[in-house]
This record gives structure tokens, C-alpha cells and sequence, in this order.
């Protein structure tokens, strides 16, 4: 099969939407993963859509909501919320084999409101699922990205560190942690935080050399440290695996400082 080089001469940038990358992962041959990817890829679309369409007044009443909020906000509850908690939990026991098949049914349920686009609906499902089951890493895993979509990157690696406690080697994990302290690095530029997503994106390639978001990382570590070469490098393994990974903003930094070594990005100023 010939390689994507010699049947595509070049992609310019208007090709790429920046809402490619609001959300990307790595490819995977598990099924689980890549069904756990498609979601997220829609999850992220859907964040987007209602991040540039709800208007301030209502993002400021959602912030207030305890039940949009990761683990209703860590607030304390109100004896009628702690008797209706009650209730849900006994009905649920009623309905669910247990506690954790529940939490996962919930935790389904708000992915496919996610897709939807109902973000607050779908917030208020994964801490029902969280309620069911705190030992659950795949909700702290959807505050994350949830919150790391919504630009909230301190919050979000604190609760994909939750995620982490229970599944310490999970490649996917590991590289969504590395990418908001990335997110984290680039607003405050503290050399601290890039040796923490540094060591985040080798722990998660240690796991899976194959994750594409990982590579991707690895690329943007290597522009913020001025090694243009290496990121064009670390960028092209990365689409090799999945082209999902792109980032319109991203390539432009990156041309600007070097064009592309293999002329598979350019712009459309430049000559073919």
C-alpha cells in the first residue's frame, strides 16, 4: 500500500477544523478502547457546540448547580438531598445485580447525553454514577474530560489522578493526564509542570508505543523546548496512527517556527 506521502502531496490548513482536536485520543486495537474513543471524540464535539452557543448568564448558572458539578461540587448536602440520595440508591438496589453495574449504567448514560450535547444532563448522570460507586475510575475520568474540555486544566488533572489511583497503568489515561498539564504549562509556562507531562507521556508509551495522543504530547513537549525537528517528527508518527490527533492552532505555531520536513502541511501561501 502506498504511503499517505506519496498519495496526498500536501494538506493545507483550511482542511483542519480546530474542532478536530477539542478532544482527541490515541488509537488502540482494543475494543473497548476504541469504542471508549468514538464516544469521546462526540463527547468533544458536543462540548464545543454548547460551550460557543450557551450564553454567560446560563455557563455562570450551571457553575452554581452542585449537580453539574464533579461530585456535586464536594458541597455538603441538605437532609432532604441526603433522603432523596437514599431513595435513588434503594430503587437501584432494587434494579441493578449492584452497586457497580448500576454506576455503570449511568456512566453510559451520560456518555450518550455528552454525544447529544446535553452537557449539564450528562454531568448530573456520571455523579449519579459516582454516588452509586466512588470507586469507580471511569467517572472521575469523565470529570476530567469534561472539565479539561471546558479549559478547567488544574481541576482536570487533579481528577484524572483520581482516575489514575485505580488504573495506574491505563496508556489512554496517562496521555489525556499529560495533555492538561501540557494545557496547564501553556498558560503558566512553570518548568515543573512540563517535567510532569513529560513523565505522564513516557509512562504512557511505555504501556502503548502506539498511542497516538501520547505521540502527539510528545511533540508539543518537544516545540516548547524549541526541538522544531523532533516535533515535526513526534507529530507525523502521530498521525501515521490516527489523524485525529491534528491541531489546526497547533500546526500553525509549528510551520511558523519550521516548515514541515516531509511538505505534508503547509499553508496555503506555500508554493507546491
Amino acid at each position: 500500500m502506498p504511503s499517505a506521502e506519496k498519495t496526498v502531496q500536501y494538506i493545507p490548513f483550511a482542511t483542519f477544523s480546530p474542532l478536530v482536536y477539542f478532544y482527541s485520543i490515541s488509537a488502540t486495537v482494543a475494543i473497548k478502547l476504541t469504542t471508549l474513543m468514538m464516544k469521546r471524540i462526540l463527547m468533544a464535539a458536543a462540548i464545543f457546540f454548547c460551550a460557543t452557543t450557551f450564553s454567560f448568564a446560563q455557563e455562570q448558572a450551571a457553575e452554581a448547580n452542585p449537580i453539574v458539578l464533579p461530585m456535586f461540587g464536594n458541597k455538603p448536602k441538605t437532609e432532604e438531598q441526603q433522603k432523596k440520595d437514599e431513595k435513588f440508591l434503594t430503587s437501584c438496589d432494587k434494579s441493578f445485580a449492584s452497586r457497580q453495574e448500576a454506576s455503570k449504567f449511568f456512566v453510559e448514560r451520560g456518555w450518550e447525553y455528552l454525544n447529544e450535547g446535553q452537557v449539564d444532563t450528562a454531568m448530573y448522570r456520571f455523579n449519579l454514577a459516582w454516588l452509586l460507586n466512588p470507586d469507580n475510575k471511569d467517572t472521575y475520568w469523565a470529570f476530567g474530560l469534561v472539565t479539561s474540555a471546558q479549559g478547567q486544566n488544574a481541576q482536570a488533572i487533579d481528577l484524572y489522578e483520581k482516575a489514575l489511583h485505580y488504573d495506574p497503568k491505563n496508556s489512554v489515561l496517562l496521555s489525556d493526564l499529560s495533555s492538561s498539564y501540557l494545557n496547564l504549562y501553556k498558560e503558566k509556562s512553570k518548568r515543573k509542570t512540563l517535567k510532569k507531562a513529560i513523565r505522564y507521556i513516557d509512562q504512557s508509551l511505555a504501556v502503548d508505543s502506539a498511542n497516538a495522543f501520547a505521540l502527539y504530547n510528545l511533540s508539543k513537549v518537544k516545540f516548547y523546548q524549541k526541538k522544531y525537528a523532533d516535533a515535526w517528527d513526534y507529530l507525523h508518527k502521530s498521525r501515521e496512527i490516527n489523524m485525529n490527533q491534528i491541531d489546526y492552532a497547533y500546526i500553525m505555531e509549528l510551520v511558523a517556527q519550521m516548515p514541515d520536513p516531509k511538505g505534508f502541511f503547509r499553508s496555503e501561501t506555500q508554493p507546491q
